[in-house]
């Protein structure tokens, strides 16, 4: 019997953990949605992205209209009355004009909007209503059936089969996404046409896999990997279930090395690897897709501390209510070492803390300036911090220049644990890299020389791991203005003499000549202004320097 079926989903429902888990969802529902109609998306929203580059305002509605339904979904395996407004909801969004973000359905050259596009949205979008017609079925009024059906072949079928699309050729998540929510739709909605469609979804999964690291590593950071890998193994899920097949790409060496990647960059309870446009804490919705991974690959890996809230957006709520019984017993791996080579990425889990370094180069997806940046964490506090992604505008992917301005600071390398050399910041592009010198059991050493806009003799960075912190020490020569070591903090730190003080972290130098505090606002991922602090220990007129700062708890 298919895992997610109806009868398998109502008697979860009917345990403990499920009855529980909705009658907190009930609670959101009434509090929420009961007493509010569906409104409809104005195009004066949906247009701002193009006028002033703003997402937020379109998409707050837009993905809320998809929470709704992902609770509703689940609620009306619950209970039959909530079948209704379940219909009701499903209605408003076939009524959409389009299932793409504005972000994804602008063409430039023509200054016209393509609303049958197929993002990473619409494809989400045509799996959710694909899944829940296959699994409640008659319980469905049979119009509304009727009406699933047409818009899914209009915006889906039709399009997919005449038409090709950018991640058709791309490698990223969106090779991942796209092709999964396509390919679900086809699998659960016309499994008589998979067929024609099947060497073309399984090319853009194995494009994803591919672009990855051999080692697993995903640049973009833990909230892109379970986006990418979660929906390769929410696809491969469905597909085994649906065919008894198991293709040989879920048991090749990167897809273990990959699954391995989350259980070394989970950090703590809902805590991770914030590198790149990733995220230091997630509530992610793709994260019911861990017990699919979990499920599928035999791993044991448990997703903030196996408490499961409110689904998000993009959940896919059937799977959360399914697995609500599953035990997991291992969060991440509590000590663990591992060196990414291609991305240059070390991650050292000790009993007292956590250090992450980073080499490789500024262009990579995702990309922040951030050659030689590190980060401390201890109990999931992060002392040294990487700031994550900022708020996603348009100048934020469409302008070089406004992503790496200092006003955007968290792509800057101003916002990062990296020197400023000769008044200079890192600079976008490949040929800005670093070169591992050397890496044994306790320490790493990056050469940085190379990820500055000027030919620098030498500059080095050591990282050296001791049981209670890590001690940094920097080599240059060849400078002609001198030169400013730069760290990160959201905590707010006190100097005094050669010594900061960050929450219950000292920073001590062999060398002082000035330090200096400097405080920076910001727009996070959330859109929610944040407060970062740049401890600056500058040397200004210095043509060679050996410096060394002890962090220590």
């Amino acid at each position: 019997m298919y895992l997610y079926s109806y009868e398998n989903l109502l008697k979860a429902s009917k345990t403990e953990r499920g009855r529980e888990y909705c009658n907190k969802l009930e609670k959101y529902y009434r509090e929420n949605y009961e007493n509010n109609p569906i409104k409809a998306l104005s195009f004066s929203k949906f247009k701002l992205f193009h006028v002033s580059g703003d997402r937020t305002e379109y998409q707050n509605e837009y993905f809320d209209r998809r929470k709704r339904l992902n609770v509703l979904q689940v609620l009306s395996i619950y209970n039959d009355k909530y079948i209704e407004p379940l219909e009701d909801t499903i209605s408003a969004i076939c009524d959409e004009i389009t299932w793409a973000l504005p972000a994804h359905c602008y063409n430039y050259d023509t200054n016209t909007y393509k609303y049958y596009e197929i993002d990473l949205n619409a494809s989400e979008t045509a799996m959710h209503l694909a899944e829940i017609d296959y699994v409640l079925k008659d319980k469905l009024s049979p119009d509304i059936r009727k009406r699933i059906k047409y818009s899914l072949h209009e915006r889906i079928v039709k399009q997919y089969e005449t038409r090709t699309f950018g991640f058709d050729t791309m490698k990223n998540n969106w090779a991942s996404v796209c092709s999964c929510g396509v390919g679900i739709t086809y699998l659960y909605a016309f499994p008589e046409r998979f067929n024609i469609v099947k060497d073309r979804i399984f090319s853009g999964m194995e494009r994803y896999i591919k672009n990855l690291d051999k080692d697993g590593y995903c640049s973009e950071g833990y909230a892109y990997w379970i986006y990418g890998f979660g929906f390769f193994s929410l696809f491969y899920d469905v597909y085994t279930q649906l065919t008894g097949e198991r293709p040989k790409i879920l048991d090749s060496e990167v897809v273990k090395n990959t699954v391995r990647y989350a259980e070394t960059t989970i950090l703590g309870d809902g805590v991770y690897i914030p590198i790149a446009d990733g995220a230091l804490s997630s509530s992610s919705p793709e994260d019911d897709a861990m017990p699919v991974v979990n499920n599928l690959f035999g791993a044991n890996i448990k997703i903030n501390g196996g408490k499961w809230g409110i689904p998000g957006y993009k959940a896919l709520s059937f799977r959360r209510l399914y697995f609500i019984n599953q035990k997991v017993d291992l969060l991440g791996k509590l000590e663990d070492s591992l060196f990414f080579e291609k991305s240059q990425v070390l991650v050292e889990k000790r009993k007292n803390y956590i250090f992450i370094s980073k080499g490789g180069n500024n262009a990579e997806m995702h990309n922040h300036n951030d050659i030689g940046a590190f980060s401390i964490f201890k109990n999931g506090v992060q002392y040294v911090v990487d700031p994550g992604a900022g708020e996603y505008t348009n100048g934020y992917f469409n302008s070089v220049k406004e992503r790496y301005s200092e006003e955007t600071f968290v792509c800057n390398s101003l916002g990062h644990s990296v020197p400023i050399v000769d008044g200079l910041t890192q600079t976008y592009g490949k040929e800005y890299f670093a070169t591992v010198l050397n890496r044994c059991k306790d320490y790493i050493v990056y050469d940085l020389s190379s990820a500055y806009p000027k030919k620098i003799e030498e500059l080095t960075v050591k990282y050296k791991l001791n049981e209670n912190g890590v001690t940094v020490s920097y080599q240059a020569k060849g400078l002609e203005k001198g030169i400013t070591f730069r760290f990160i903090s959201f905590i707010e730190p006190k100097i005094s003499g050669n010594k900061a003080l960050i929450g219950e972290m000292n920073i001590s130098a062999s060398e002082v000549e000035n330090i200096s505090v400097k405080r920076y606002e910001f727009s996070n991922h959330q859109a929610v202004k944040t407060t970062a602090y740049a401890i600056d220990y500058i040397f200004d007129n210095r043509t060679d320097i050996n410096v060394q700062f002890d962090f220590k708890f």
